[in-house]
Parts: structure tokens; sequence; C-alpha cells
């Protein structure tokens, strides 16, 4: 048996007005599409659903106990068709955000939620490289993070321009330069963080590149744990500048080689980027 949608819809709008011309003005269609989608239904049960009497229509034996089934089907149909309505317009959902960068992920995603309250939102702090493999694993839908070094099936929205800076505390001979360069940098204690970290990982691609070799090196868990050694005198971190203020008495100093700026971005898997939620929280970020 093969039944659709809208023959259970014209079956269940005629029994509850006892007519097809009342069925379709309540459906907002013909009453010949009506009449059509009842005796298609009808042919796929095999059976009579009505009979017509002077008082008009009635269910026979068999439309009594399918419409006992349908209506309840009936009315799935409208609740599914509200929720679709609700997810069309981002009032309804979940958004997976990642970020390597909690401040801007947060504006963002305050901006949302003012616009679409209805829609959950999850949030993780992750490193350059595993923003990237959260959106391929598919257990983000979109992730804030420095441009990936593989854009292959991503959509890439381009955000802002950020500098890596050498984090140094106060006292320290580069505190008040205007600028370092990585060669200066020999024999400084260099606190790297996780190599996910994106810092990291253009550092140690710059150095050896230029045949520079960085030999002392203290090695932490994340870019915050660097900053925090940083503060407490164990060596230099090279970092996003701003970051220096989450903690007193630390400047970020230019580095020669390090001058270009990189580009932070919103990355989604493209196959999803025009999901309704999904680009919502792009258009957020205009």
């Amino acid at each position: 048996m093969s039944v659709t949608q809208y023959q259970i819809l014209a079956f269940n709008a005629v029994c509850r007005h006892k007519g097809f011309s009342k069925a379709a003005k309540a459906l907002g269609v013909t009453q010949s599409s009506v009449t059509q989608n009842v005796s298609k239904f009808e042919a796929a049960i095999g059976a009579r659903l009505f009979e017509r009497r002077r008082a008009g229509l009635v269910l026979t034996p068999a439309g009594s106990r399918i419409y006992a089934v349908t209506e309840e089907i009936g009315l799935l149909y409208n609740l599914l068709d509200e929720r679709m309505q609700e997810y069309a317009k981002a009032n309804r959902g979940l958004l997976r955000i990642a970020a390597d960068t909690a401040d801007m992920a947060m504006t963002y995603m305050k901006r949302f939620t003012e616009l679409h309250p209805g829609v959950d939102l999850t949030f993780d702090r992750a490193s350059w490289r595993r923003c990237a493999d959260m959106l391929r694993n598919r257990d983000a839908d979109v992730a804030l993070m420095p441009e990936p070094e593989n854009k292959s099936g991503l959509y890439i929205w381009p955000l802002a321009q950020r500098y890596h800076t050498a984090l140094v505390y106060e006292g320290h001979p580069f505190y008040t330069r205007d600028s370092v360069s990585l060669t200066e940098m020999v024999g400084e204690r260099i606190i790297k963080a996780s190599p996910y970290s994106f810092a990291r990982w253009r550092l140690e691609s710059r150095t050896s590149e230029l045949g520079i070799q960085l030999d002392r090196v203290m090695l932490v868990g994340s870019t915050m744990m660097a900053i925090q050694a940083v503060q407490h005198k164990l060596g230099i971190a090279v970092t996003y500048a701003t970051e220096s203020a989450l903690a007193s008495g630390l400047r970020g100093i230019p580095i020669v080689e390090l001058s270009e700026p990189y580009q932070m971005v919103a990355a989604c898997n493209a196959d999803v980027r025009d999901l309704t939620v999904i680009r919502s929280f792009f258009e957020c970020m205009d």
C-alpha cells in the first residue's frame, strides 16, 4: 500500500467537515483535488470509506477504523509543519560553535541569541587544528579560527586580521622595544603552547624556513597557560597581541619576521552553509 500525506489530509478533512466542498475550502484547494486524493486513498486501502446518505456523507465501518488512525497521523503532520516553520525561521534548533578565541565567539553568540532566542547553543573553546577537526568530523557546525590549512569542502567567511607578537613580562630586556626579531629571540626560553596551536605552528614554520633554531623551549598545554608562564617570568611566548590584556605586567612586542597579519575566519562545511540556523549565524557577523 502506498499513500501520500495529501491523501490522508484530504480524507481527514472530508471526515471532519462531512463533505468534499467544505473540506476543499478548509484546505484551500479545489474540490476536484480533494475528490481525487480521497479516491486514490480508497483505492490504496481497497475499501469504500464513505457512503452518501440524505444527511450527507457518513463513514463506512472500514472508514471509521481508518479514520481512528489517520486523525492522529494528521495531527502529527500538522505538528511537523509547525515545527518546520519554526526551524525555517531559526526559532528552534541547536547550533554547535567551536572557537580558538572566546571573546569574538561570545560577541557573535550574544548577537545571535538576541535575534533567535529559541535556538540552543553549545560552545567549545578549541585550538586551531582542533576546530578544523571538529568541522571535518561534524562535531561543530561553525568554527571561528585562524584560516585553516586545508580549506577543501569548507565555506570560509573572513572576519578580521590579527598579528602575532612576542609576549614579554615587565623587566625583560625586550619589554620597552618597538619590535624584536626571531634571531634576537635565540637564547631566550620560548614558551610554546599545544602542537595544535596556530601561533606555535606559525612560529615553527617561520623559524624552519629561515633556518633559525630556538633551542630553549618550555611546552605547555594551552595559550592561557603560556600567558600565565610569561606572567611568572618563566620565558617569553608568541601569541595574539591582545591576549596580553588578560594579565597585567605583560606586553606584546611586534616580531619582524611575523609582521604579516593572519586572517581570522568563520568556517562551516560547505554542504550545510544554507541551513537556516547556520546561515542566520553567519548573517550576525556582517
